[in-house]
């Protein structure tokens, strides 16, 4: 679908991206559709917009967590690959893998269960380890064929836990 993937270029238009093509994920599983697309670029925030049946979660979910589990999960096993180098190699929290990182998630879930006041928050625990492994699956794919953008991303990564290390 171009949908997301066109908006995260679009909310990304202003910015200088890490890479050029945003990442685009998509799968399904016990009947939940999954569309992750992501980009990095060179700032510090991260901004994430998530959707259960197109209704904007603003406040995220379970799959929203089975994403962020995912790309960090993914992110460490490629950086203790043998193509990063030993001094690049501190464990990198989940903190330092989101800085940068535009990213639309959206689901589509059979019976979605909302929490919260505003109901602005998918419930279903189910969907976390749906989301998490068909992103832990696609991309970790998608690294291991494009190294150039792994390790942009990687570079990325490193640089913030960096920083967020000399706060200390």
């Amino acid at each position: 679908d171009g949908g997301i993937a066109s908006y995260v270029e679009y909310l990304n238009r202003n910015r200088t991206a890490v890479h050029s093509e945003p990442i685009f994920i998509t799968g399904e599983r016990d009947n939940v559709q999954v569309e992750v697309c992501f980009q990095y670029f060179d700032g510090y925030s991260e901004r994430l917009f998530s959707f259960v049946n197109n209704i904007n979660t603003r406040e995220g979910g379970s799959h929203v967590a089975g994403f962020r589990a995912a790309l960090t999960k993914c992110i460490n096993r490629y950086a203790s690959d043998d193509v990063v180098p030993k001094n690049l190699r501190e464990k990198m929290g989940g903190d330092d893998v989101r800085e940068g990182l535009t990213c639309v998630i959206s689901v589509r879930v059979p019976n979605p269960q909302f929490e919260g006041q505003t109901k602005s928050k998918l419930g279903n625990s189910e969907v976390k380890s749906i989301v998490e492994t068909v992103c832990n699956e696609k991309l970790g794919a998608y690294l291991e064929q494009n190294p150039g953008v792994a390790r942009a991303i990687l570079g990325k990564v490193v640089e913030a836990a960096r920083a967020r290390d000399a706060a200390r």
